[in-house]
């Protein structure tokens, strides 16, 4: 009995986004989310998938070309929140406007995830390390991920 490529496929959930690389190029297309998260509850989130320790995204950008793209080379992933991604209530929150190595600005709220004794923006900033290489800002037309290693500075609003 042969199986046929349906048995080996993987559940995925798209979710449509907006990046905008290193060089300036916009790509607008879907990425492709587990239905459950590893780390929490709930379905995977942009962030994760951004987080994790692959090189690269596959991005669908119409539905027949699918781009490999290098997680290092994007300044910033830009989608609309859903009702799940809103969840912020009892955690310090920073409002900031965050400019980025190409010459823009981003401005929004970013939830502190800091230890009790180190609550600080800087001490955020900080204390990423490798496995956060993208941080979460709420703005007020969705969510903007924004990758640490293309921030150039950080004002509190």
């Amino acid at each position: 009995m042969t199986s046929g490529p349906s048995e080996y496929r993987i559940e995925k959930v798209r979710r449509r986004v907006s990046l905008v690389m290193a060089g300036g190029e916009r790509l607008h297309g879907d990425i492709f989310l587990q239905p459950t998260a590893r780390y929490h509850s709930g379905p995977q989130e942009p962030l994760d998938l951004l987080n994790e320790s692959d090189a690269f995204l596959p991005v669908d950008m119409d539905g027949r070309n699918l781009s490999l793209v290098a997680k290092d080379q994007i300044i910033r992933v830009q989608y609309e929140e859903r009702a799940a991604d809103t969840e912020m209530d009892g955690v310090a929150l920073a409002s900031v406007e965050i400019h980025c190595t190409d010459g823009s600005v981003v401005g929004g709220t970013i939830r502190l995830e800091t230890r009790a004794d180190r609550p600080r923006l800087l001490d955020f900033l900080n204390g990423g390390g490798d496995h956060e290489r993208f941080l979460r800002l709420r703005m007020p037309n969705g969510v903007c991920l924004v990758n640490r290693r293309q921030i150039a500075q950080v004002r509190h609003r």
